[in-house]
């Protein structure tokens, strides 16, 4: 078994933002402005990771509302709303260990306001994207939408 990310990078997690429609079920992501980010924050993904097979999760995992809490403090202009969907759930294998990434969904029937840097996206946007960030919004949408 993998350990669990030991932070050499400044965050050991990252998070995918989303908007789901109550009525309608469309969604939407909340991602960086910039296509080489990714699609996930507060930072890009590292280089050559991987989604870890489901017997790779560690058995100590640290609560996602921690890092929703923190990220919340490093975006300030992001929207309180968002909450943590325990559903979702995806490690990614690392050169360091195994790194959780967490998904925030924004429920209600408005979008946010679009902090700065971010830019709000749709699934079939991601046509052309890295497979993995693809995978990330998929398997998003595979909870949420089914």
């Amino acid at each position: 078994m993998t350990d669990v990310f030991t932070p050499t990078l400044e965050t050991p997690w990252r998070i995918l933002l989303c908007h789901k429609h109550p009525v309608s079920a469309r969604l939407r992501f909340l991602v960086p402005e910039n296509p080489k980010a990714g699609v996930v924050v507060p930072e890009s993904l590292p280089p050559l990771c991987v989604v870890a097979e489901p017997d790779q999760q560690p058995n100590v995992q640290s609560h996602p509302a921690t890092a929703l809490n923190l990220l919340k403090q490093r975006m300030p202009n992001l929207d309180p709303e968002f909450e943590i969907c325990s559903e979702y759930q995806l490690y990614l294998e690392t050169s360091e260990g195994l790194m959780p990434v967490y998904l925030a969904t924004l429920n209600g029937h408005n979008l946010c306001d679009i902090p700065e840097g971010m830019r709000w996206m749709e699934l079939t946007q991601s046509i052309g994207m890295p497979w993995l960030d693809r995978e990330i919004l998929r398997r998003a949408y595979e909870v949420l939408v089914g």
